[in-house]
């Protein structure tokens, strides 16, 4: 027979976790009616040993005491049903992982925004609106709060209207928009309603400008203007809206410094 100290010496645990098994049932020692010293023996051992080993398998303190209690088979459907909640586990680490990695990538393109102009094909996006410097429609609560629950997977998206960009004659500030997008592949693999009102841009080649800026909502032409020059030298019009997205917000002594890039599709 064991004392509390002897016992969880052999098993190398604390003297208040083999009190708080025996509170809890887990554990049975015969008590001495003198002293109330409390004894274990070789079974409290083995209850203790499997109760530490099930426990760092992932099973809460009560589950553990009824997986004392249950048969091999019992158990074996135990362990299988926690293992398929692992791998599913498994499975949204791994897509958050993916979207970190993402993440850190459009940050890298921080660098590129001076202007720089890329020729690239891209997947669909798509984005509901809610922000602008003038008012706008009232969003649909529901879409909204669809796209809202997906962050980190949602990104901000940045809408410049396709009549204004098309306007070679278009001097003033542009009347930007600003919601939440997501692109293609989660919006598939998150099932997404996405029909309208969310506004959609279909794959196909797009022009991307890479930019910094104090004031998102005041974007001008001369600001996008290696885009416009870009689009005329193709001899391509915009064919949608454009579905820009910011890419990192900076604070220093003036306030906010904003990373963003302007992409907008263009014919093939």
């Amino acid at each position: 027979m064991l004392t509390v100290k002897k016992l969880a010496q052999s098993v190398g645990v604390s003297d208040d976790l083999i009190r708080h098994y025996t509170e809890c049932g887990l554990l049975n020692p015969v008590v001495n009616t003198e002293n109330h010293y409390r004894f274990y023996d070789e079974e409290d051992f083995l209850c203790l040993s499997t109760a530490r080993s099930v426990k760092n398998l992932g099973f809460s303190l009560s589950d553990v005491k009824d997986y004392l209690e249950d048969s091999a088979q019992e158990r074996i459907d135990k362990l299988r049903l926690k293992k398929q909640v692992i791998e599913e586990n498994i499975e949204e680490l791994i897509k958050l992982k993916n979207r970190i990695e993402e993440v850190e990538n459009y940050l890298s393109l921080t660098k590129l925004c001076n202007g720089t102009v890329k020729d690239v094909r891209r997947d669909s996006i798509h984005s509901i609106y809610t922000y602008s410097a003038s008012k706008i429609k009232a969003p649909d609560l529901r879409i909204v709060k669809s796209f809202s629950e997906l962050f980190p997977y949602t990104h901000i998206s940045i809408k410049i209207p396709l009549e204004e960009l098309n306007d070679p004659n278009f001097q003033d500030v542009y009347s930007v928009q600003l919601g939440l997008g997501l692109i293609a592949k989660y919006a598939r693999g998150f099932n997404v309603d996405t029909a309208p009102p969310v506004e959609s841009i279909p794959e196909g080649r797009f022009l991307i400008i890479y930019l910094k800026t104090r004031d998102i909502l005041s974007l001008s032409p001369e600001e996008i203007r290696p885009l416009l020059n870009k689009a005329k030298e193709l001899g391509k019009s915009f064919t949608h809206q454009s579905s820009g997205r910011l890419l990192a917000m900076e604070r220093d002594e003036k306030g906010f410094l904003y990373s963003i890039l302007i992409r907008v599709r263009i014919g093939d």
